[in-house]
């Protein structure tokens, strides 16, 4: 028994190192590195063809035009809670009318196509692609900070505003912190945009004025591109939610221009919810020392909203009754640049900015079908108030309307999961004024939009 002690001994000190070794290269195989990171990644984006068809009423142009581009992005995995992301996109023209030929009346050339591409940069329909995003971001528990290029958060001014090939982004800091189960709170500092419809970036400074400046309240034409030195916006966000009863309120400070409260209270019984919005806009005394024409804000206006709604809601069904009212102590203003305005009312091609004392009525209605996954919705609004050739309070010269947007949209599964299809049929009609000046590419227009999108 002795003689088979040392062989066992043998065998069994060998299997420990053996062993040993095994469990050292699984703990050295189980060491984090950088390069797993990149490899547990992720990458998701769409590709989107985009047709759309503007009808100007009788003898005025029409125009059309088919775009097609995408999205990639990448996020890395989590390396100590810091994340990095990357999105690039691009946009091609596949055909379409010459969007550049005149109507004979106006003198005008199209509006609505050329926001498939890039409205600085008409007639340039093939070289149209950027850099979306770049950021880092750290997560901890279930909040996170993050710095760079960002697709933007949601909110009712700054937004991504996908109506279109490349939607909003924001350069800057945003921090998203869950507080608790009911409190959740959004700081940001944003100093740079890629507006919507454009492929490059701008500082703030830059941003506000390239799109079209309107009038001033007197009836000059304003002129307020790069006068304002502004460094960036800075956005606060406190969300609450108990029960039924829910809060956001926000506050918007343009650096140099103005101050936006924005508070929106909702409340859901049983099948009903309720909804209200209320703004107020406070100039900065920045404006003060420029001239007349080129302030972007009076130093006399205090822009002021007040919009509400009712919805009703049962499994496929969904209707809803918005009202808004701007008030007459100044036009509700917002760079068009940053963000859309999302108030009840706000539907796609119509929005409130520029307006002061002007009520807007809006019904909604949606029903879905979950075989096979149709969505249909109807959208009727009436704007009451602004007037063609009246400029108090209309920084764009419009006139009251009457509009109706109906869509159709289907959601595929199965082996096509991620395809979808979007139908928005738009008719637009002046109250008022129904000259070709005041008509053409604004109103009295029907215009048929075909998303394509597939998802991944």
């Amino acid at each position: 028994m002795k003689s088979l002690q040392l062989p066992t001994f043998l065998f069994i000190f060998l299997l420990n190192l053996h062993l040993s070794a095994q469990n050292k290269e699984i703990v050295k195989e189980d060491e984090p590195k950088l390069k797993d990171d990149f490899t547990e990644g992720h990458f998701h984006g769409h590709i989107r063809n985009f047709y759309m068809n503007t009808i100007n009423r009788g003898e005025l142009k029409d125009y059309y035009t088919n775009a097609t581009g995408g999205a990639v992005s990448f996020t890395t995995g989590n390396f100590k809670g810091f994340q990095f992301g990357v999105k690039g996109i691009f946009t091609y023209r596949t055909f379409g009318s010459d969007l550049g030929v005149r109507d004979a009346v106006t003198g005008k050339n199209a509006k609505w196509e050329y926001e498939l591409y890039d409205v600085l940069n008409k007639g340039n329909f093939q070289d149209l692609n950027g850099l979306q995003g770049l950021f880092i971001r750290y997560r901890f528990g279930n909040s996170y900070i993050s710095y760079g290029k960002l697709e933007t958060e949601f909110s009712p001014l700054l937004n991504n505003s996908n109506g279109r090939m490349k939607p909003f982004a924001h350069r800057g800091a945003w921090s998203h912190l869950n507080i608790s189960e009911n409190h959740q709170l959004n700081l940001g500092w944003l100093d740079g945009v890629s507006p919507r419809s454009t492929t490059g970036w701008f500082a703030m400074d830059e941003a506000i004025g390239l799109f079209y400046n309107g009038f001033q309240p007197n009836g000059e034409v304003a002129v307020y591109r790069e006068i304002y030195s502004t460094t960036g916006i800075g956005i606060l966000n406190y969300h609450f939610r108990k029960d039924n009863f829910q809060m956001n309120f926000y506050d918007f400070y343009l650096d140099k221009v103005m101050n936006t409260i924005w508070t929106e209270l909702g409340y859901d019984l049983a099948d009903f919810n309720l909804g209200f919005q209320y703004v107020y806009q406070n100039p900065l005394s920045y404006s003060e020392d420029l001239a007349s024409v080129n302030r972007y804000v009076q130093p006399y206006e205090n822009g002021q909203v007040l919009s509400s709604q009712l919805s009703w809601k049962k499994t496929r069904f969904n209707v809803a009754f918005a009202y808004t009212h701007a008030f007459d102590s100044g036009r509700f203003l917002f760079p068009k640049e940053l963000g859309r305005d999302r108030f009840f009312t706000s539907i796609p091609r119509s929005r409130l900015e520029g307006l002061g004392n002007t009520d807007v009525f809006t019904i909604k209605a949606e029903y879905h079908l979950p075989k096979p996954n149709l969505h249909f919705g109807l959208e009727m609004q009436q704007l009451d108030g602004p007037e063609t050739g009246k400029l108090k309070f209309n920084k764009y010269n419009i006139d009251e309307s009457f509009q109706v947007n109906s869509h159709l949209s289907y959601q595929a599964h199965g082996f096509l999961e991620g395809l979808s299809f979007d139908i928005l049929w738009i008719f637009r009609e002046n109250q008022n004024h129904t000259d070709a000046q005041s008509i053409f590419n604004k109103s009295n227009f029907n215009q048929l939009n075909f998303v394509t999108n597939f998802n991944f």
